[in-house]
């Protein structure tokens, strides 16, 4: 009689009409508009602050070699008293942040999230992790160096490697890089779509760091954010 009764409890439970469960499904169907694009869109920005607060690591990590060669970048010093100034290897982007790899600790904060590469296990020459091998070098280095760097003020040192520019030239530092005019600013020298949509993270040698788009980047790189000896353009060194 107790199984009977229950049962006939649960047979008179009331169930959704077709029309109410075609209503449930049009707000979930609609809330997953609203939500879906949002979840999507928030990826890219997780990106670029984990690639900014790379930057920011590298920044004072380059500080930290820094002191104890004379407040100079690696590539302001030469071989023999410890630098990468004109070594054979100094036109390699990734040569100058393996030469701070102390300082850096790990590969992983020379990668950013959105690049398509993939990021080194440690500094070592491994074929499956080792950032020095071929398999990695550039392929696991998502950032750019500029040869201007100074213990304070603004200059630029370092930026997302999704960046035009000029044409090769010799650099006194590096070697062979690549050129950028900046007064005027060149229309090539802008950010593509390979990273950020159209945007980066520029690295200032007192560790700041901005996050800027194409139509700011005229305005950030001025003759405060960049100084070095070629007066109305730069070098910068790519991992490519």
């Amino acid at each position: 009689m107790t199984k009977l009764t229950r049962f006939h409890y649960r047979s008179g439970q009331r169930a959704f009409t077709r029309a109410e469960l075609l209503m449930i499904l049009t707000s979930v169907a609609a809330l997953a508009l609203i939500v879906l694009p949002v979840l999507a869109n928030s990826r890219p920005r997780s990106d670029r602050v984990i690639c900014a607060n790379n930057l920011r690591q590298i920044g004072m990590a380059l500080q930290l070699w820094s002191n104890d060669h004379n407040d100079s970048a690696p590539w302001e010093v030469t071989p023999a008293e410890g630098g990468t100034q004109q070594h054979p290897l100094a036109n390699n982007v990734w040569f100058h942040f393996y030469w701070i790899s102390n300082e850096l600790q790990s590969p992983k904060i020379l990668f950013c999230p959105s690049d398509s590469g993939r990021p080194a296990r440690d500094f070592g020459n491994s074929p499956d992790g080792g950032y020095i091998h071929s398999n990695f070098r550039n392929a696991a280095t998502s950032y750019l160096l500029s040869h201007a760097f100074e213990r304070s003020g603004s200059a630029m040192i370092a930026m997302d490697r999704n960046l035009g520019y000029d044409a090769a030239a010799n650099c006194n530092r590096f070697g062979v890089v690549w050129y950028v005019q900046i007064k005027p600013l060149s229309p090539k020298f802008r950010w593509n779509t390979s990273l950020h949509n159209s945007a980066g993270n520029l690295l200032r040698s007192d560790g700041r760091v901005d996050q800027i788009s194409n139509t700011s980047l005229g305005d950030a790189l001025n003759s405060e954010l960049i100084s070095d000896s070629e007066g109305d353009s730069t070098h910068v060194l790519f991992p490519r």
